[in-house]
């Protein structure tokens, strides 16, 4: 897999080739017509960005990235991905270390919600430090399905 730069044409491929688990997500938070309210979101945001293609044919497997929240180093990242990411999971995982290294120069705290049965991604996050404790913390409304996640930044000389 290797990395190439977002275009609407790979952008909505993935859209459009959703795992079950990420379609879930996409409908709850931007409703039916999610493949083109997400286009619309992606192409238009400068945030942190990274699209995923094979090396084979060039098809598009994963995107993701870090938005910028209102609150000062705070970002929530995210994570679409086609069903044949699971047979590029040692490269994803191996980029998805670096990536975060890089939010980690920005952001002191990553976050966000995740679809109560999408395991694959709940793995994932875990390997990197990501927290499910607290799935539905007092003043946040997290839907019923979801779960809240989160990472803050290891400082040194402070537990």
């Amino acid at each position: 897999m290797y990395r190439k730069d977002k275009n609407d044409k790979d952008v909505r491929y993935i859209l459009e080739h959703l795992r079950e688990e990420d379609k879930h997500e996409a409908l709850y938070q931007k409703g039916e017509n999610y493949v083109e309210e997400c286009l619309k979101d992606i192409m238009n945001n400068n945030d942190y960005f990274v699209l995923g293609c094979k090396k084979s044919d060039d098809t598009p497997v994963c995107m993701g990235g870090c938005a910028k929240t209102s609150e000062e180093g705070v970002g929530a990242v995210w994570l679409l991905s086609t069903p044949e990411v699971v047979n590029y999971q040692m490269c994803l995982l191996r980029n998805i270390k670096k990536e975060i290294k890089n939010f980690d120069k920005e952001f002191w705290m990553t976050f966000n919600i995740l679809y109560k049965e999408n395991e694959l991604a709940k793995k994932w996050l875990s390997k990197f430090g990501y927290n499910f404790n607290n799935p539905h913390p007092v003043g946040l409304n997290i839907p019923k399905d979801f779960e809240f996640f989160y990472r803050t930044r290891k400082i040194r000389g402070l537990k």
